[in-house]
């Protein structure tokens, strides 16, 4: 299965999953237009999703996600991130334990975040899966019990608390992000990322890094640090242009 994050950031997210009836979109914080340029960026020709799937209600996750309920695009969430959205009908599905979305297999998870109800995500196709999990401020039994199996990560390396502390926000809102319903650090992403890259894990795309208060360099080099023993491929995601496509399976 292939795996494309079309942006990662505080001003969008989405990300793209090939499954074997077509591409499933992961969170819609982008126009359609701006998804497919993005897609074809990344050298993929989009002209449909089979699936959105929402991890929570927050803007950055579902700015566009109007126009694919108007095409009649199927939406999946769980049950609080659904109702804090107000979607209704027989095109909108609940996530609950394991279910079936375009052909691929979809695990969610509780993470610790400010949403109603926000889930990372386990996506296979059977050979290869994939593991989303960004917007969470610690990590527990559950995100690392979620992510069993998964051979590519998506992975949230949000700040990097010495910047986050001497820069501008208000102070409510560092406590916010350092916070346990959060953001994660580079260094607390490392640390999840050394239990997580013994279990078979083939490749990381870092996540969700702040452009006010982190570094893309400083978040590989952080992460990396954490990773010297593991033989596996790190990648950066960006705000405004696709990732690498990475495979599994």
């Amino acid at each position: 299965m292939r795996f494309c994050s079309l942006g990662s950031g505080s001003t969008g997210n989405a990300h793209l999953v090939e499954g074997p009836r077509g591409y499933v979109l992961v969170d819609a914080g982008f126009s359609w237009r701006g998804v497919r340029s993005r897609a074809r960026k990344a050298g993929i020709a989009l002209d449909s999703v089979e699936a959105v799937i929402l991890t929570h209600e927050h803007t950055d996750h579902v700015r566009g996600l109007g126009t694919l309920v108007r095409r009649g695009v199927p939406v999946y969430g769980s049950r609080g991130t659904l109702a804090a959205l107000g979607l209704k009908g027989p095109k909108v599905h609940p996530l609950d334990g394991e279910t079936e979305i375009a052909g691929l297999r979809v695990r969610s998870f509780s993470l610790p975040h400010d949403a109603s109800d926000p889930r990372g995500l386990c996506i296979s196709d059977g050979e290869g899966a994939v593991g989303i999990v960004t917007d969470l401020g610690s990590i527990t039994d559950a995100v690392l019990s979620g992510l069993r199996g998964c051979g590519v990560l998506l992975f949230e390396a949000n700040h990097d608390p010495e910047l986050l502390l001497a820069g501008r926000y208000p102070w409510h809102l560092k406590l916010r992000i350092m916070g346990p319903l959060g953001h994660l650090s580079n260094g607390e992403a490392g640390r999840a990322l050394a239990l997580l890259a013994s279990r078979g894990v083939r490749a990381v795309l870092l996540a969700h890094i702040s452009r006010e208060n982190n570094r893309p360099g400083l978040a590989l080099e952080t992460v990396a640090r954490h990773l010297r023993d593991w033989d596996g491929s790190l990648y950066l995601t960006y705000p405004d242009r696709p990732s690498a496509v990475v495979e599994d399976g």
